[in-house]
Formats: C-alpha cells, sequence, structure tokens
C-alpha cells in the first residue's frame, strides 16, 4: 500500500513540476528520466492508471496494438536489468534496452515513450523476445552462448559538450549500417571504429574475444559486413531513429529486417567463399529490432540490440 501511495504522488510530482503557463515546455532530460521511471513502476504494479497518459495514448507490443494495461502490463514481474536508457529532450522521447522478468521467464526487451507536455505518455512502444519464440540467445555465428550482466560501459559515457554530434548527424552515422546491410551488402559507406563491437540479445556478436578465431562472431563489425553475409537481409524496412541522445551519442533504431528465403548461396568469409545458406533463413521469416549505436569520434564503436521473430512481412504499427 505504501508503494502504491508512493507511485501516485511521483505521478503527481510529474505533472505538477509543470503547471500553469511552464506546462507548454517540453520534459527536459531530468524529466524524461523521471517520467520513464514511473512507467516502469506503473508497469510492475500492473496498474497503468498511475502513469500520466494522453486521452489517446497508443500502446504496441510486438507490433500488435493492445489496449493499456494488457501484455506486459500483466506479467512484469521486476524491474529492467541490463538497463540502458536512452534520453532525446528535443524530440520528447525516451527510451530503454534491458531485459524483464515476466512470471520467472527473463526476456529481452526494449521500450521507446513519447512525452507530451505536461509530462503526459502519448506514445508506448515495446518489443519483448519472449522464450517460446525469437532467434537463440547466442551461439550463432560461433559467438559463445554466454551474457554480460550490463551493456558495455561505453553506452553510458557522456560526450563532452563541445563534441556533441547533432541529431540528424547521429541518425546518419547509424543509418548507414541498415544501408550497408540492405542493398549495399558492404561496409564501404558504414563509418564502423576498429573496436566495433555488436550484441544482439545480450550476446556479443562481432569482436567477440572469446569466440574461435574465424568464425563470424570473431570478425569486427567492418569485416563481418565485407563478407557479403547479409545478402540472406532481403529488406531492412521501417527505419525510424526516435529516440536520438546527443549528451551520450547514442542514436536508438526501431526497424524489420527481412529474409524472404529464396536466397540459397551466400558469401561469409573475408575471401567471399559460397556457403549454403542455414535452413532457419530459407522460409520468409521477419526480426523486429530495436537497436542502440554508440557514436564516438564519428564512428559507430558499439552496438547494442534486442530482436525478435514476428511474421513475415508484419507492420510495426507505427
Amino acid at each position: 500500500m505504501r508503494r502504491i501511495v508512493l507511485l501516485v504522488a511521483m505521478a503527481g510530482a510529474l505533472l505538477a513540476s509543470i503547471s500553469g503557463s511552464a506546462a507548454e515546455t517540453s520534459c527536459n532530460r531530468q524529466c524524461l528520466a523521471g517520467v520513464l521511471d514511473v512507467y516502469l513502476q506503473a508497469q510492475l504494479k500492473h496498474d497503468p492508471s498511475l502513469l500520466p497518459v494522453t486521452r489517446n495514448v497508443k500502446y504496441t507490443e510486438n507490433g500488435v496494438r493492445l489496449a493499456l494495461g494488457d501484455g506486459l502490463w500483466q506479467t512484469a514481474a521486476a524491474l529492467p536489468t541490463y538497463r540502458l536508457d536512452v534520453i532525446d529532450e528535443e524530440a520528447g522521447q525516451v527510451g530503454l534496452l534491458g531485459r524483464i522478468s515476466e512470471n520467472g521467464n527473463n526476456n529481452w526487451y526494449a521500450v521507446r515513450l513519447k512525452v507530451e507536455p505536461g509530462s503526459r505518455v502519448s506514445e508506448i512502444e515495446v518489443l519483448v523476445n519472449r522464450s517460446i519464440s525469437g532467434p537463440p540467445q547466442g551461439g550463432a555465428g560461433g559467438a559463445p552462448p554466454r551474457q554480460g550482466a550490463e551493456p558495455h560501459p561505453l553506452m553510458m559515457q557522456e560526450v563532452s559538450a563541445g563534441g556533441r554530434l547533432t541529431r540528424a548527424q547521429l541518425a546518419d552515422i547509424s543509418d548507414a549500417y541498415f544501408t550497408g546491410l540492405d542493398t549495399e551488402e558492404s561496409a564501404r559507406n558504414v563509418r564502423f571504429a576498429p573496436e566495433c563491437q555488436r550484441r544482439e540479445n545480450g550476446t556479443i556478436m562481432a569482436n567477440n574475444p572469446d569466440a574461435p578465431q574465424g568464425t563470424m562472431a570473431s570478425w569486427d563489425c567492418r569485416t563481418q559486413f565485407d563478407t557479403g553475409f547479409s545478402v540472406i537481409v532481403t529488406d531492412t524496412r521501417e527505419r525510424r531513429f526516435e529516440v536520438v541522445d546527443r549528451t551520450r551519442g547514442l542514436a536508438f533504431a526501431w526497424a524489420y529486417f527481412d529474409h524472404n528465403g529464396t536466397v540459397a548461396k551466400f558469401t561469409n568469409t573475408p575471401d567471399r567463399r559460397q556457403a549454403d545458406v542455414a535452413p532457419v533463413f530459407r522460409q520468409p521469416i521477419s526480426f523486429y529490432i530495436a537497436e542502440v549505436f554508440k557514436v564516438v569520434d564519428g564512428n559507430i564503436r558499439q552496438i547494442e540490440a534486442v530482436l525478435t521473430t514476428v511474421p513475415y512481412q508484419m507492420e510495426s504499427g507505427w
């Protein structure tokens, strides 16, 4: 009972902090972080009434529009772990990538909130890789099926005020990654740092120091792209950079990767030797992806992603 009273007080404080003429101003960084915390606490209590929302608030989960209070609202059993927050004051949006417990299932999770003047939430987009579906939790490309307890420390480091890029610059540098996968099938126009590491659902899939040498997971991001493996990704669509955090140099993208199942051969080594495409990609499937890019000195240095399988060509609803 005491915790519920505290939640109501937190929500009330958010609204009271933006009163009178100030109600038309944007929610600053501290405010956005506070809205995210109220959302997470309300979700944990299975009570959406504890979150200030607009009258027409929209909620989706894995691309499906649900009533506020359905889905994860009913099953969240703990606050997220492996937590990476992304805050965008200019767009009035905040996001999170991490893990969430659903009644004993420790699932990879991402969320995006759009916050309107008055600190009311108008959009909630959720992605959950539930344990009954989705890609393997490790082992692909030679990556040991081992996961860290938290994101790479670089993701939380702030960029000096004088070295911060614009939202457009961060989004453009990161979007080149999707173009390299989609149509260019190489890294020629992707600004990868040599140390670039990619994690998917917590597992290191590029520049993995524990992966056997010569396996896909052992190579850096650029070397992987230049193998030409991405021909199996037949479309990279609905690419959206909704949340861009200039303070930390982060660009948070949402997208779909389509595999139409028709590609039988691909190259997956630096010398571009041909190999058979794995059976899982010889059928029409799509991945719904939430991906955070860390840009350092104008280059992509670290990538953290949460993804899950969805029906082929499914739309996000956004």
